[in-house]
């Protein structure tokens, strides 16, 4: 048995991506383990559910160790035996938490989503953070991360990219050429988008004469969106740019399938990182639609030819090659058959997650 602890809301519309993330890695779980929980905290109550998402038990929880010893209930009552936990930032009833799981023998294994993560804005009390997360190697033996470090806080590290589970993610159809270019961003909107640098792109590439229609679909909502959207009427570009707000189901299915190439994150310089394996471009890749990203990706690179790189930092994004790169993938080339195929053998979580499962079930 597997407990999957989390402490986010993840019925927030901010949290979609990381609640598919998170019932994805326990689809691919549930292949190695008997049964596979998760938890959720929203609203003063931490629930517990199965990675079907059914909720199996709710309990009013106000303070972080109320959490803490309800989880470690549960645990006694359906014989849990590994943990893999989403890290929350550390307090003291986080170490109390890890270093009770550590001195019950519980087999564990800690991920942390992003590091670093000191510049990101969503930290409440970094100086607090900053004091215990020292603490954690005492108690946890193994970490996970998105970057490639050996160890993390003096934690030994197994190093993942961010998988995608393909069934959940529905080939797009091949829109058929004509004289429009048509691209496409679908993420929260936070300031490591960097979608800014497309827009001024495209500023920059009409105010010098360009004549190809290039048009962007910004799909989702977040705390950069005013300012995408003051951009777009200080450059005079809303015949050009749409905001779409957040579409799921076929409305989701139907803008990818009249789109010819997505917008990964272009601002990842922002937040000090240099590499990283967000899901976004994952997700793209198992759709079957080229992309452009703007950093280090452990698991693209020049050899995917799907695939286009820019420069990690505040440049505005150069139109005249992205028509080339369009020009390059919509020359007869198979890319939709091509990127499914590289995602079955190298972006499914079950395979991905192969040395955590190895780890935790070991004896």
């Amino acid at each position: 048995m597997l407990i999957y602890i989390n402490y986010l809301d993840l019925n927030k519309v901010t949290c979609v991506g990381i609640k598919k993330k998170i019932l994805a890695q326990c689809r691919a779980l549930k292949k190695k383990f008997k049964e596979v929980y998760y938890t959720i905290y929203s609203g003063q109550m931490i629930y517990l559910l199965s990675e079907k998402d059914n909720i199996l038990e709710k309990v009013f929880a106000i303070t972080n160790d109320q959490c803490n010893k309800t989880i470690i209930g549960w645990m006694k009552k359906y014989n849990v035996e590994s943990v893999y936990i989403r890290y929350p930032l550390s307090d003291i009833w986080f170490i109390d938490f890890v270093k009770e799981l550590n001195d019950r023998h519980y087999k564990m294994v800690l991920e942390f989503p992003t590091i670093p993560y000191d510049e990101e804005g969503w930290i409440k009390r970094p100086e607090e953070d900053r004091y215990y997360r020292e603490q954690l190697s005492q108690y946890v033996k193994y970490c996970t991360t998105y970057s490639n470090y050996e160890t993390v806080f003096n934690i030994p590290c197994i190093p993942l990219v961010n998988g995608v589970d393909i069934n959940e993610q529905r080939e797009k159809k091949l829109r058929k050429k004509d004289d429009r270019i048509i691209l496409l961003a679908v993420a929260t909107c936070e300031k490591w988008h960097g979608y800014e640098r497309v827009l001024q792109g495209l500023h920059q590439f009409y105010v010098n004469g360009g004549k190809k229609n290039i048009f962007f679909n910004i799909v989702g909502t977040g705390t950069q969106l005013s300012y995408y959207q003051r951009i777009v009427n200080e450059f005079q570009l809303n015949d050009y740019v749409f905001f779409h707000g957040n579409l799921t189901g076929d409305k989701l299915d139907e803008i990818y399938d009249n789109s010819d190439i997505a917008i990964g994150s272009l601002g990842f310089y922002k937040i000090g990182l240099q590499s990283n394996a967000p899901i976004k471009l994952r997700e793209y890749c198992a759709r079957g639609i080229p992309f452009i990203y703007g950093y280090d990706d452990t698991s693209f690179g020049n050899e995917n030819y799907f695939a286009y790189q820019v420069s990690n930092d505040a440049t505005p994004v150069n139109i005249k090659e992205i028509i080339k790169f369009y020009e390059m993938m919509y020359d007869g080339k198979d890319f939709i058959n091509d990127m499914r195929d590289y995602t079955l053998s190298k972006l499914t979580w079950d395979s991905i997650l192969q040395p955590v499962i190895d780890y935790l079930i070991k004896k």
